[in-house]
């Protein structure tokens, strides 16, 4: 019998909803589902650069490690699903994106282990 690979997305993994509908995003919720907010930058940067802060909060694997990692020291409630706000997300695509293996190229440990914890389910 072989070993899955390292990072390889597990059996059950955590289905993850994009919502970029400002009128969808109240569909979404309950007690055991997470939310998490993308937030727009709130200082302005030349055409084509981004600072590392707006980077972090911009970007759902960050978000989505750092949820992970709260549920596991006890700071946050466990779920069974996340759902993400990118309401407000100057580029929408991009946020699916990160979540759909082969994408976007995974840029350390933290992106892999939410490639193997978390899966794009659906984007509103």
């Amino acid at each position: 019998m072989t070993s899955p690979a390292p990072f390889a997305r597990r059996d059950r993994s955590v289905p993850v909803i994009v919502v970029t509908d400002k009128a969808a995003l109240a569909r979404f919720g309950g007690r055991d589902t997470a939310v998490v907010k993308l937030d727009p930058p709130l200082h302005a940067h030349a055409p084509g650069t981004e600072c590392i802060a707006c980077e972090s909060r911009g970007n759902v694997r960050v978000l989505l490690f750092e949820l992970q990692e709260k549920v596991r020291l006890g700071m946050a409630e466990p779920f069974v699903r996340v759902v993400v706000d990118a309401t407000e997300a100057a580029d929408k695509d991009a946020v699916a994106d990160a979540l759909v293996p082969g994408r976007l190229p995974a840029f350390g440990l933290r992106d892999h282990a939410v490639a193997r914890n978390f899966h794009l389910a659906e984007v509103v």
